[in-house]
């Protein structure tokens, strides 16, 4: 085992350890931890807005006449009863956060040449590109009323068995989404290509990559010779014609099996067809 030294000095020793174990290779780049201030924004509002109604309730019981002064304390117990576990929540998430818990900001994703290290309160994982076996990448993007959110969703599942999910409340995943996406990809295709030379079909889900073109999932086949291209477009991808038309239904990018090994797969076929 090489451990790289300038690895070293920009990672944990201990993520560096990791790494050189796996020969992942040189550091690259390190995405930290997310504070997810959405969370925190809204249990932070709710525990004021119910705090602050059970503060007055409590004192509009207290003033109240002997005869009403169990009638009217019922309210101000239902807003404790709401606010104390709201601002328990509040706390609780503040104190494991990044912007406060130290321990929480090595809660990294240190990304090398051959994979990622992922630094976790349950322990640091180690993953190669070329072990995934499936990918599956969501984006997701939300504009409501002009604001517009992304949401991203990845799993992952190794050849030996293992299995993880990577969502934006981890890290920063509009930066590594891509990447991630990219490097298994550039690690898979290598591998189809092979299976798929050996006169191979090559399954993406409900699309099927084959010698005579892509099928679809009710069986339909979309020739070499008439494919243009893949289209996606609002998280959903099309096969379309050489003239720009749609040739097959729309399939869920985010809930196709490696959908950008598939992306690559189809136009590096495409470009050997057309370079020939």
């Amino acid at each position: 085992m090489t451990l790289n030294l300038d690895t070293a000095a920009a990672v944990p020793a201990d993520v560096a350890a990791a790494a050189a174990a796996r020969d992942l290779g040189a550091h690259r780049e390190s995405y930290p931890a997310k504070t997810v201030k959405v969370i925190l924004f809204a249990l932070g509002t709710l525990a004021v807005i119910f705090g602050g109604l059970a503060v007055v309730m409590t004192l509009v019981a207290a003033g109240a006449e002997p005869g009403e002064g169990k009638v009217g304390a019922t309210p101000a117990i239902i807003m404790w009863v709401i606010a104390v576990p709201l601002l328990a929540g509040f706390v609780f998430a503040l104190v494991r956060s990044p912007a406060v818990s130290k321990q929480a900001r090595l809660f990294q994703v240190h990304v090398f040449e051959r994979g990622f290290v992922w630094v976790r309160r349950s322990g640091t994982q180690v993953y190669r590109w070329d072990e995934v076996q499936t990918l599956f990448a969501a984006t997701t993007r939300v504009n409501n009323n002009g604001i517009v959110t992304t949401t991203y969703d990845y799993r992952i599942a190794c050849a030996d068995g293992r299995q993880t999910r990577i969502r934006e409340v981890h890290t920063d995943m509009k930066r590594f989404g891509p990447l991630l996406s990219a490097e298994v990809a550039q690690a898979q295709l290598p591998k189809a290509m092979s299976f798929f030379d050996k006169g191979n079909p090559v399954a993406f889900g409900d699309l099927t990559v084959t010698e005579g073109g892509v099928t679809t999932r009710r069986g339909k086949l979309v020739p070499w010779s008439e494919l243009g291209g893949v289209e996606v477009n609002q998280g959903f991808l099309n096969l379309v014609d050489r003239n720009g038309k749609k040739a097959s239904p729309r399939v869920a990018f985010g809930r196709m099996p490696n959908a950008h090994a598939f992306l690559m797969m189809v136009e590096t076929i495409l470009t050997k067809l057309r370079s020939a």
